[in-house]
């Protein structure tokens, strides 16, 4: 009986097999995930990728896709995290695609690129620009690396600075400057050292100082000393 019962189990997986790799691509169907307001890629741009890779795939029997080496060509475009490509026995193909998320725009010289959530780069799109932090520095190092995510994730942390802080850059000594959205001043960070109690005086001092002269009467607010926020006015 346990024979018999293996036997019909494979018998009818063999069968649905053989259907569906004589079945044919009749339609490309395509998601790309937009839900963090990402707009990099669209989806005639993946079906445009598909067909220059393989022009003839609607008509093509199952058998004669390879839907994995069609997905690793997907999955090499710069701005795409990941794309799963699968054929569905109505003769569809289904592509879903995730795109990468810049946390930061680099500016080097006269390059300019992205960083991903792991700190990895991927270059612009002409189809989009995202609104993200810019960063200023004049070479990669592993230590501005390592103090740039820190930043980030201490920035995006905090509804506040997240909309006020618009760019940081950096300078040969690995000092920090920021710069704020509202307000005609730039913010001496400092070694990228104590940071978040650096932050919590900028809060204060924008909250009980800044309030009550004015968000343009300082040209320069300096946290770099202990307990401290030192002003040049303008």
């Amino acid at each position: 009986f346990l024979l018999a019962l293996v036997l019909l189990v494979f018998y009818a997986s063999w069968s649905s097999q053989l259907d569906l790799d004589s079945k044919e691509c009749t339609s490309i169907k395509i998601y790309v995930d937009t839900s963090d307001d990402l707009f990099f890629i669209n989806a005639d741009m993946i079906k445009e990728m598909i067909l220059s890779k393989d022009d003839s795939i609607l008509g093509k029997s199952y058998e004669d896709i390879n839907i994995y080496l069609l997905e690793e060509f997907v999955n090499e475009h710069p701005n795409i995290k990941k794309a799963e490509l699968y054929l569905t026995v109505d003769g569809t193909l289904y592509v879903d695609v995730k795109q990468r998320k810049p946390l930061a725009r680099v500016f080097q010289d006269k390059d300019s690129y992205y960083l991903d959530e792991k700190i990895r780069e991927f270059p612009l799109s002409d189809n989009y620009s995202a609104k993200v932090l810019q960063v200023y520095w004049d070479e990669i190092t592993p230590s501005r690396y390592g103090i740039l995510s820190k930043l980030i994730d201490l920035i995006n942390s905090d509804e506040f600075l997240k909309a006020q802080i618009v760019a940081i850059a950096f300078n040969v000594k690995d000092e920090l400057v920021a710069y704020p959205r509202v307000g005609d001043h730039t913010i001496m960070m400092g070694e990228a050292k104590d940071l978040e109690n650096k932050f919590k005086k900028l809060k204060i001092f924008y909250r009980h100082g800044l309030g009550k002269v004015g968000w343009d009467r300082y040209s320069m607010i300096n946290l770099k000393y202990q307990n401290q926020v030192v002003c040049t006015k303008r």
